[in-house]
């Protein structure tokens, strides 16, 4: 408490606050000069204090947006009936507290089967794409989408698991493995991928072909 501030703090309170003790504490002026170095010291602590909090709070700021965006692709797919899954972190919720920590969570999975996912579904996702960049898990199965809507999951671009099965996806679904280069598991309609396709699949790719998300 050597610049007798206490937080929240600007950096321009740190140097009005040290300059009204400098004026007196300086060695010129008659003060102890030990004590003019503790002062130097803590307002040096007091501005990379300022600036620390500062950034942290630029860093949260930037995730605030793409959280909103999260929401909104996860309120959309529990609406339909759907379910979602979201990483936590927990080390932000102890620096910003419940109210601020969530924001930096992390959609990983949606799973929207049984005939509830569709085009405009796809084009949410798609259209969200910068902000669902920790979405490993997608399960459209069943659904209504076809390739139009298919087209607009390509950049989702860390997805693992992606289930297709009885969709109306069609000459797109064997482009699909070199979209996504983490990609495990690809699930498809019958139909959608000839013999040729399969055979050139990449090995790290599971394939399951069916109409249901139970067939293989």
């Amino acid at each position: 408490m050597i610049l007798g501030l206490r937080p929240p703090l600007t950096l321009e309170d740190v140097k009005q606050a040290y300059m009204a003790k400098a004026m007196k504490a300086h060695p010129d002026r008659g003060g102890d000069p030990q004590e003019f170095i503790r002062l130097q010291k803590a307002f040096d602590d007091a501005t990379e204090f300022v600036k620390f909090k500062a950034s942290k709070l630029e860093w949260l700021a930037s995730k605030i947006d793409a959280y909103a965006q999260q929401q909104e692709v996860a309120t959309e797919t529990i609406e339909r009936g759907g379910s979602i899954e979201m990483e936590e972190t927990d080390w932000l919720r102890r620096s910003f507290g419940e109210d601020f920590g969530h924001v930096a969570d992390k959609l990983v999975a949606v799973r929207l089967p049984g005939g509830r996912a569709d085009d405009v579904f796809a084009i949410l996702l798609g259209f969200r794409a910068d902000s669902l960049k920790d979405l490993a898990v997608l399960d459209l199965a069943g659904g209504t989408i076809t390739d139009e809507g298919l087209l607009q999951l390509k950049e989702l671009k860390n997805l693992r698991h992606l289930d297709l099965r009885g969709t109306r996806v069609g000459k797109l679904a064997a482009d699909v493995p070199g979209w996504f280069e983490n990609l495990e598991f690809l699930g498809l309609p019958k139909g959608a991928v000839g013999m040729f396709a399969r055979m050139t699949m990449p090995r790290r790719v599971k394939l399951a072909v069916g109409d249901t998300a139970g067939e293989e």
